[in-house]
Parts: C-alpha cells; structure tokens; sequence
C-alpha cells in the first residue's frame, strides 16, 4: 500500500490519478480548503473517499464548513473510537477584539491586527 503524507501545500494544484481515499486529521480553517483537500480523491469519474477525524471541540467548524459548502456529510461514530471529551467552550471576544472567531488558533488577520495594536506609541 503506498501512503502519501502532506500539508495544506498539497490541497491545491497535485493530480493523483485514481486516489481512492483522503484523511484529514486536523480540519482546514478555511470549508474551501476543505473542499480542496477532499477534491483530490474521486476525480474523473472515479470512486472516491473523504474521512475526517472529528473531535468534541472540532465538530461544531465541521458542521459549519459542511453548511457553507452545502456538503451532504455524515457524522459516524467507528466502535472503538467513541469521543471521552466533551467540547471546551469558546469564550466569546473581547469588546476591543474585531476579529472572529474560527477555532482556537488566531487567523492572519487577527495575528496582523494584535501586531498593529502592539506597535501603536501609547501617547
């Protein structure tokens, strides 16, 4: 069986021809990315597979990327592998924050946004 491990460089621009299957183990920020991701397998009319680990903390971004894209998805619990988390709660973000949030990690524009804010002379 030949196994190939890449980044998010790999969602964009690579044609393997007849993959029959891709495993996202950590969710892409973006449902475009994630569409792009998935859309490497089951190309030209061939069979294709789309398995994304999902954990209590990153269901509710699999659900929304899953409503933006308009996916038929189906969330399935595999015998062995039944969640022992619970979802952490999101905080909501500060008043001063104008950024959103997607997950746990900061977006570009929120890292450039606390650079900017850092870097303002407190006069």
């Amino acid at each position: 069986m030949e196994v190939v491990i890449t980044t998010d460089l790999a969602s964009r621009g690579i044609d393997i021809a007849k993959l029959p299957v891709v495993v996202n183990f950590d969710l892409p920020r973006s449902a475009v990315d994630y569409v792009h991701r998935i859309g490497r397998t089951g190309r030209a009319g061939e069979p294709g597979l789309a398995v994304s680990f999902v954990s209590a903390d990153t269901e509710a971004h699999f659900r929304l990327i899953a409503k933006r894209q308009g996916l038929p998805v189906v969330l399935e619990q595999i015998a062995g592998f039944e969640p022992t988390d619970i979802a952490t709660p999101i905080t909501p973000p500060v008043a001063a924050d104008k950024g959103g949030i997607k997950g746990k990690r900061p977006s570009k524009k929120d890292k450039l946004r606390a650079a900017a804010a850092q870097s303002k002379p407190l006069a």
